[in-house]
């Protein structure tokens, strides 16, 4: 028999009724070759490069997420459908008949099930609750390729230290030594001296950390940025106004955007102060700022601290000072113009020598100020006091906001690389509203709207937001080109515009469903109202209800007969598309509508997992409908009709104790089943996944080939209606 799964938690939509709980195998994150090497690195001076590890470990799977996702299910509706010559079973269209209990399916005979999520979970303990938190922490750890076999040696320290938030019942601090300013050379590396979209793609992946552990801890988390800025600036060259004024607006930017996780500590927090990142103004930090950096050094730095005997002796210094020296080369690049080889390099040996004596004391103050929370490095590590994690979700070499320029493709992904270095036949320098500098975009027609003059906002983690530049402009829905709206959605769903008029009319919005594609109808024509219709009948669909709804894609239970081989078969007729309108949104988090990207699906899958082991499997679908249909072998990823990119095809299980309405159950019919565990997790993964609210009026179109999406519960007698067509 085959070892059972090692499991892990994953996030799962919000809502007043609680959060979802769930757990799956627990891996390492992808491999990310790391070259960050910047100002606080020195406070990670006793931790050295290094690889990470797959746990192996026993628990259970999907009991936690069942726990909670019971009090998700509110209220209760649905559209009855008349008869067809199609067999139409969706989550728009509901089934005819009295539900039928679905005939169990059993595992494979070489499948350990601990727990197969047909009755409710138990409660929780203390300690169950603590690896729930550490796990979701390993989901974010900065792994090296071929070294998944040692044991994360922070592990332990961790679960004691997240078990005195948990017994208290309190939010998990964790502490992170980050954000100190921009590198001195703005020529090569950077743009400008102030936050840009590389920051903010860094607070929003900060924040997503927190909330992933609020989804399956209450209390949820904060991180604490720790701005190592003073420590180091006055070696490089950097002003303490300028370090002032990149900290005031890092911020508001976590204010702007959301990030209420995210708060700010400063040297005098590290100095006695109450902890909190109290008002001070630049007067008064500027005054202060060079007692601060002195009082610091005097009071943490080790008696009889000797940097040379460090770096000859101690492995982590060592390669914190090689580290040093290989930025310096391109950061004071600028400043040593006219100076000889050996010049240059004696200054670059002084300066890192320098930065490690005050990183030294940085560290020591951090441990004895902050020992309860977590710490958090950008840096990687032998992970045996800290969590070593990247800060932007990005291809290839790992990089951090202040040392490089952000950089995005047209399908929203993003490396980060020096400024100069980006060509300019491929990609445009974008500004913000403020004429700054922010990030790079490559080049494509798809951003070229004549007649409208538009902003394109990618989103964390997926997804762009069309506005118009001026917000006072007010352009008619009716004149946007739906052609760049679905080649968008296809590189990067969902795409949202926001700010147009015209976008409830239901004349418009159906006449632009016809410039958008081929409309596919439903036995109830080609739009519908999705809106509590308060139906309580067990027949009823989970779309027009109050209820949470499990991850799917549209048309799945759009059921077609069909002649396949000689053979006839019941197949889905998906749409490629969903297309939305606002008419009345939920309030903020509540009713969210969840969008999980393949592309980052895969760009996050754990090792030892690979794209080339799922596309192999096949899975299962029984359901209760009235047609009582069991669909089998139905492959896990297929290929995208346009880009050829690999998309998962997923159909959540669903319990009769979870819901009002039908339910299903799933089976992998070719291989173990902790996969679902994974799918699971990964689909709902913060990085993975956009949790989204409308706002009134928003016009939404999504890939429904690329993305699988959801909604979580609403309250009821909120109003929540959104049209909704599908086209081809």
């Amino acid at each position: 028999m085959s070892a059972p799964a090692v499991v892990s938690l994953t996030p799962f939509p919000e809502s007043d009724k609680g959060s979802v709980l769930l757990k799956v195998p627990e891996v390492s994150a992808k491999p990310v070759e790391s070259d960050i090497s910047e100002y606080d690195s020195a406070s990670d001076a006793e931790t050295s490069s290094t690889r990470s590890t797959v746990e192996s470990e026993s628990g259970v799977s999907e009991k936690h997420l069942l726990a909670v996702r019971k009090k998700l299910a509110k209220g209760i509706t649905s559209i009855t459908t008349p008869a067809n010559e199609e067999i139409e079973q969706s989550y728009s269209a509901a089934p005819q008949d009295d539900t039928k209990p679905v005939e169990e399916i059993k595992p494979a005979e070489d499948v350990e099930v601990a727990y197969d999520g047909k009755k409710p979970p138990t409660p929780r303990t203390v300690a169950d609750i603590c690896e729930d938190i550490v796990r979701v922490l390993g989901r974010y750890r900065l792994v090296h390729q071929n070294d998944t076999s040692k044991k994360w040696g922070a592990k332990a320290k961790f679960l004691a230290q997240v078990e005195r938030y948990v017994v208290r019942g309190e939010a998990v601090s964790m502490a992170l030594p980050a954000f100190p300013f921009r590198s001195p050379n703005k020529k090569d590396k950077v743009l400008g001296t102030l936050p840009g979209k590389g920051e903010e793609v860094s607070l929003s992946h900060l924040e997503g950390l927190c909330l992933a552990i609020r989804d399956v801890y209450e209390p949820g988390a904060n991180v604490y940025i720790v701005s190592d800025g003073l420590m180091y600036n006055d070696i490089l060259g950097i002003s303490d106004l300028e370090v002032w004024r990149y900290g005031q607006a890092l911020r508001q930017m976590a204010k702007d955007h959301g990030c209420d996780h995210v708060q700010f500590l400063r040297l005098r927090n590290l100095l006695g102060g109450d902890g909190s990142d109290e008002p001070i103004n630049e007067e008064e930090y500027l005054k202060a700022a060079p007692l601060f950096r002195d009082e610091l050094l005097t009071r943490y730095l080790p008696e009889g601290f000797d940097v040379d005997a460090h770096i000859a002796k101690d492995t982590d210094t060592t390669l914190t000072y090689r580290g040093y020296m290989k930025f310096l080369e391109t950061d004071l690049a600028k400043q040593g113009e006219g100076g000889t080889k050996a010049q240059m390099k004696k200054r670059y040996e002084a300066t890192a020598k320098k930065m490690i004596v005050r990183g030294k004391a940085f560290a020591t103050s951090i441990a004895q100020n902050l020992p309860d929370h977590i710490r958090l490095s950008i840096h990687a590590s032998n992970e045996q006091s800290k969590l070593s994690m990247s800060i932007i979700p990005q291809l290839g070499r790992s990089s951090t906001p202040w040392h490089a320029a952000l950089v995005r493709a047209v399908d929203g992904s993003i490396t980060m690389s020096h400024a100069a270095s980006v060509p300019a036949l491929t990609h445009e320098l974008i500004f913000d509203r403020e004429g700054r500098p922010s990030y790079f975009r490559e080049r494509s027609d798809l951003f070229n709207w004549p007649g409208m003059d538009v902003e394109f906002n990618y989103i964390y983690p997926t997804g762009i937001v069309i506005t118009p530049r001026d917000p006072s402009t007010k352009y008619s829905f009716h004149n946007v080109h739906m052609q760049k709206v679905r080649a968008l959605s296809e590189a990067c769903s969902p795409v949202i515009l926001r700010g147009f008029t015209d976008t409830t009319d239901q004349h418009t919005f159906e006449a632009k469903a016809y410039d958008a594609g081929t409309v596919q109808p439903w036995t109830f024509g080609i739009r519908q109202s999705v809106k509590d219709a308060m139906n309580p009948d067990p027949k009823a669909s989970t779309v027009t209800s109050t209820e949470a709804m499990p991850m799917h894609y549209d048309g799945f239970f759009f059921l077609k007969k069909e002649i396949v081989d000689g053979v006839e078969k019941v197949v889905s007729k998906v749409p490629r598309f969903q297309y939305f309108t606002a008419i009345t949104p939920s309030p903020p988090g509540d009713g969210m509508t969840l969008f999980a990207s393949s592309q980052l699906f895969f760009q996050h899958l754990p090792a030892p997992y690979t794209l080339a082991e799922l596309e192999k499997l096949k899975w299962d679908c029984k359901h209760s409908s009235n047609w009582n249909n069991h669909m089998t072998d139905l492959p896990l990823v297929v290929r995208h009709p346009t880009n050829n990119k690999p998309c998962i095809r997923w159909h959540e299980p669903w319990y009769k104790w979870m819901t009002q309405f039908s339910t299903n159950e799933i089976r992998i019919s070719n291989g173990e089943q902790h996969y679902k565990d994974l799918i699971r997790e990964m689909l709902y993964d913060r990085r993975v996944c956009l949790y989204f609210n409308f706002e009134q009026g928003d016009i939404l179109v999504a890939d429904n080939v690329s993305m699988m999406h959801t909604r979580t519960a609403f309250t009821p007698g909120t109003g929540r209606e959104l049209w909704r067509i599908h086209f081809n």
